[in-house]
């Protein structure tokens, strides 16, 4: 039985992204889109081509994309094109999921940078986060994925477990907001359960997730990788997913794309560069290990 990769869910999303109507800016001060970053070429690109489609919704102000790690524009050379154009103020966006720790890491570039132009002020915004939009997105690619194109045995959902898959952080706190946005997800969806994993970093591993998912007995398995764009660990959840079917030929295997070009997560965006020019931005400190370890 082959595997699905549905990559094609993601050809009216776009079309629909590219059409979307946002709210309006009530400043029109200058976007740094800040990636992880990836030494995966397709990965990069498509970090670029998301800070470019957010610029042609509203081209009133520019976005600037840069990279935390491995690959450029770095942060400092991102902030250098600001400062060229003469610009004194500058949104900052991180483009991470979670709080964990590259959040430190991109504020602690953010330092460097204002140490070398003192003249700055960044209004540093929110990371995606758990929100409703993106549980919405999600939810309706699982919708989707109940049709006979991509459910051709027409296997239930009560027959199917849902493999949720995690980057991996070093942060307690980031990784229990993968468990909760995959319970979320469950809830209440029909599905037989949910297993949670993580491609790297920490426990439970991918193999280990879906040994777990096997356990149940269920026809089929859908793997849910919860990440923004495609790069290594996103091509390494696919083949690994192509690995199991080809052991388990009677449990059908289904792997959903990255989250990509989505509208949602353009909407999310906007709301979080409104916050940094309303002054509005909320973080999620509390059970932050960075935080507890500063006030020993």
């Amino acid at each position: 039985m082959p595997i699905f990769h549905t990559t094609s869910l993601t050809q009216m999303e776009y079309l629909t992204a590219q059409t979307l109507e946002l709210p309006p800016l009530p400043i029109q001060r200058p976007l740094l889109m800040i990636g992880h970053g990836t030494r995966d070429a397709e990965g990069r690109q498509a970090l670029l081509n998301f800070a470019a489609a957010y610029e042609a919704l509203d081209p009133s102000r520019p976005v600037v994309p840069c990279f935390l790690e491995l690959t450029g524009p770095t942060i400092q050379e991102g902030v250098e094109q600001c400062v060229e154009r003469s610009y004194v103020e500058l949104s900052v966006l991180p483009m991470l999921l979670f709080a964990a720790r590259h959040n430190k890491d991109v504020t602690n570039e953010l330092d460097r940078a204002r140490a070398r132009y003192p003249q700055l002020k960044f209004h540093y915004g929110r990371h995606f986060g758990i929100t409703s939009r993106i549980i919405e997105l999600w939810r309706s690619r699982l919708a989707q994925l109940d049709y006979p194109e991509y459910n051709p045995k027409q296997i239930s959902r009560s027959d199917t477990v849902l493999l949720f898959v995690g980057c991996g952080s070093s942060d307690p706190d980031a990784n229990g907001d993968v468990y909760k946005i995959a319970r979320i997800l469950w809830e209440g969806s029909g599905y037989s359960t949910v297993e949670t994993c993580f491609i790297g970093i920490t426990h439970p591993w991918l193999e280990e997730g879906f040994r777990r998912a096997r356990f149940y007995q269920p026809k089929r398995i859908i793997v849910l990788p919860y990440f923004l764009f495609t790069g290594t660990l996103m091509k390494k959840i696919i083949k690994s997913t192509a690995q199991q079917q080809e052991q388990y030929p009677d449990i059908s295997m289904i792997c959903l794309p990255e989250m990509g070009l989505h509208p949602q997560l353009f909407s999310v965006l906007r709301e979080r560069e409104i916050e940094t020019q309303q002054g509005l931005v909320q973080m999620n400190c509390e059970m932050c290990q960075f935080r507890l370890i500063g006030v020993k």
